[in-house]
């Protein structure tokens, strides 16, 4: 069983190469710093599908003047200390004018070579600026680690189950699985948390249909995150179509049991924020691609 010390080990490991990360970028260029710190088989978005981090990268120049920034305000490990993410606000800057701001998710899993590199990035554009924050972790205890021997499928099925009695009962879905401390991010919207995250999503008219790509948990079975594919069909003047690709971070509570503690939408061109959820502070457009303005 991994100690205390050793997940707080991880946890620091995990902010470190975010941190790093963005270093990187700033000094090395985006593109530079994507390709060094994501894994072979690393995931980012381009145009709301799933493509992979290094094809993507490689070769993509940097923009004159244009920079992007970003730092962690939440890391979250593994109590096996092989799987963890990190989150926070990005900005992109133009001969250093802000652009655009969002929200990024970067999910960390520990490599052959014991470095952590980045297995998925995605990102929104958001309405709004965030002030700087310290990097914070989740107060809800996870659940005693429960090492398994297909710790993949388990999440899978978890993810499946979810998605198909999202479609049944979308609101109801989603307040029977958000953890307490849930972050919800949406093109074009505030993020959502907690309490918020939960009253939203009681509102929902009209379940997603999910189809589940890759994911993977952690060999402590208490942290884990799948990606797939979303759509979500027209329903006159209330809201388009959707078609997207989505990010959810599954996390074993001690109290709870299973809760959805992330959910990432990116959608296609064209594809709008869900209708049925609301935002005070109005709408924008998104990037085109994850924690990018490139």
């Amino acid at each position: 069983m991994p100690s205390v010390s050793n997940a707080q080990s991880a946890r620091a490991a995990v902010e470190a190469a975010e941190t790093f990360f963005a270093a990187q970028a700033a000094r090395a260029g985006t593109a530079a710093a994507f390709v060094a710190n994501s894994a072979p088989n690393g995931l980012a978005v381009e145009q709301g599908k799933l493509v992979n981090a290094q094809e993507l990268w490689t070769g993509r120049p940097n923009k004159p003047g244009q920079r992007l920034t970003w730092s962690p305000v939440l890391a979250d490990v593994a109590q096996a200390g092989d799987l963890g993410y990190t989150t926070g606000p990005w900005t992109t800057f133009q001969n250093d004018r802000p652009q655009a701001a969002g929200e990024y998710v970067t999910v960390w899993r520990k490599q052959p070579d014991g470095k952590f590199r980045f297995v998925v990035n995605m990102g929104i554009e958001r309405v709004g600026t965030a002030s700087a924050q310290a990097v914070a972790q989740p107060r809800l205890l996870p659940a005693a680690a429960t090492p398994s021997t297909a710790p993949t499928n388990i999440l899978l099925d978890l993810d499946r189950k979810f998605a198909a009695a999202e479609q049944l009962k979308p609101g109801a879905t989603y307040q029977q699985y958000l953890s307490a401390e849930a972050r919800l991010y949406r093109p074009g919207l505030s993020m959502m948390q907690g309490a918020a995250a939960s009253a939203n999503m009681k509102t929902l008219d009209g379940g997603y249909l999910f189809t589940v790509t890759t994911g993977y948990l952690a060999a402590s079975g208490d942290l884990g995150y799948v990606v797939g594919t979303l759509r979500r069909a027209a329903a006159g003047t209330k809201h388009p179509e959707e078609n997207g690709s989505y990010l959810r971070i599954w996390r074993r509570e001690a109290v709870a049991g299973w809760r959805l503690v992330v959910e990432v939408f990116n959608l296609t061109p064209g594809s709008m924020a869900p209708a049925a959820v609301p935002t005070p502070e109005g709408t924008a457009g998104q990037l085109p691609s994850a924690k990018s303005g490139q």
